[in-house]
């Protein structure tokens, strides 16, 4: 797993005084526009995979049959990469959580069936594959990223060996019982927590408070990258046992890319880019759709409009960058603050929009009158405005048989905050 495009962007670059003491070269690096302590932890992080990496090398010195194994995967990651060079690319650039490219398949193989050192040495030969093959045509992708999550990997494969030397043997392919099965399941969750908790670290650095999919990615992101490590001991055994066999590992490993692909684009057809929340197309079918089960059942719902207050003044004072980030956090708080079903959009501009089933108006008020509190309590810094919002109120069946009725009653009911003194809750009964 990756860090992703968005989790490495900061505002507080290096003091130009320590720039100028650099070489020319080296001063136009992007690394140096991260804050200080991203910047930090990056250089920390590359050095003790180098260090690690040549102690390894060291320690256990690679043989010839290693080298052989090295080359045959190595080959393998390389024609998988360039198969799927066009879908890595669209991949990367919808991608807005850390982000899972498979090249763990054949660096965990490699460190399982020779040493950890060529298995760091497989993550920084496919990441400058990927950077110079796909990567450097994204502008967001600079080579120092390419460069932090090659160490990444590198040290969550240490880690995988180190779990792999606990056994007899340092043997966790030669599976003959079922309890023999405790040696991979560790080796993979050791990589997989030793990977997602560098890319958390350096995303929390870079974004201070996260909710925790953005910091780990989705259950299906982590579901995505266990599956490529389990793919990766599979492929270590059959190098080990029926090395002809390996090739077959290539088609389903092209065709699950693809998959993932297909799904990011559904996402990115029906989920507004800057909040993550449903977009205005997707959220009116599904609530819709919603609401004709509300009918079927005679069961009661509820619509909340949500309108940040001078929302307009925060973009001209503090910059549109500052803007979206208010965007952000209000809909990560929309989120925390409603049920898990509740269908959570974005209007445009400023307004969110959120349908709940199964409440009345009074339960919805209340849940409103939650909300608002939460998002003025948001921290402000000189960085973060504190923001408000007004909330409208409408309810089905009371105020209309059908989503835009119900939709006008909360829209009404959102006038009524506004003219009242905005930071308010009002229901469309109340707006009367």
């Amino acid at each position: 797993m990756d860090a992703n495009d968005s989790s490495m962007k900061g505002e507080e670059p290096v003091m130009p005084e320590r720039a100028a003491e650099r070489p020319k070269w080296v001063s136009s690096w992007k690394l140096w526009t991260l804050p200080g302590r991203v910047v930090g932890y990056v250089l920390g992080t590359e050095v003790a995979a180098l260090v690690l990496a040549g102690v390894l090398a060291a320690s256990q010195p690679a043989k010839g049959h290693d080298y052989v194994r090295f080359a045959l995967l190595l080959g393998l990651g390389l024609l998988a990469a360039e198969s799927t060079r066009r879908v890595e690319q669209l991949r990367r650039q919808l991608s807005d959580t850390p982000h899972v490219n498979m090249s763990s398949v054949w660096i965990l193989a490699v460190t399982l069936l020779t040493t950890p050192s060529l298995g760091a040495a497989a993550a920084v030969v496919l990441y400058a594959h990927f950077w110079w093959r796909t990567w450097r045509y994204i502008a967001s992708v600079p080579a120092y990223r390419a460069v932090f999550n090659a160490a990444m990997m590198a040290l969550s494969a240490f880690a995988a060996d180190a779990v792999a030397h606990w056994f007899p043997a340092n043997d966790v392919l030669d599976i003959t019982k079922p309890e023999h099965l405790i040696a991979p399941v560790l080796v993979i969750g050791v990589f997989w927590l030793v990977n997602s908790v560098l890319v958390a670290v350096v995303i929390w650095l870079s974004q201070g408070e996260a909710g925790w999919s953005r910091l780990l990615g989705c259950w299906s992101d982590n579901a995505l990258e266990v599956s490529t490590l389990c793919m990766g001991v599979l492929t270590a055994s059959l190098v080990a046992w029926r090395p002809w066999m390996v090739v077959l590992v290539l088609p389903p490993l092209y065709v699950l890319h693809r998959s993932v692909l297909i799904k990011q684009l559904e996402h990115a057809a029906t989920t507004d880019r800057k909040t993550g929340l449903l977009n205005a197309t997707s959220w009116h079918s599904l609530a819709d759709r919603e609401l004709a089960k509300a009918a079927r059942h005679s069961s009661p719902s509820a619509v909340l409009m949500i309108d940040l207050d001078h929302f307009k003044r925060v973009n001209d004072t503090y910059g549109h960058l500052v803007g979206d980030e208010v965007l952000r956090k209000v809909a990560d708080t929309i989120r925390q603050q409603v049920r898990r079903h509740d269908l959570c959009g974005r209007f445009g501009g400023e307004e969110f929009v959120v349908f709940m089933p199964d409440t009345g108006r009074d339960d919805a008020v209340r849940i409103a009158e939650r909300l608002r509190a939460a998002v003025h309590a948001i921290p402000a810094d000189e960085k973060m405005p504190r923001v408000s919002v007004s909330i409208g109120v409408g309810t089905y069946p009371e105020l209309g048989h059908n989503l835009e009725d119900v939709l006008l009653a909360a829209d009404n009911a959102l006038f009524g905050a506004k003219n009242q003194g905005r930071d308010r809750v009002v229901s469309e009964a109340a707006a009367r």
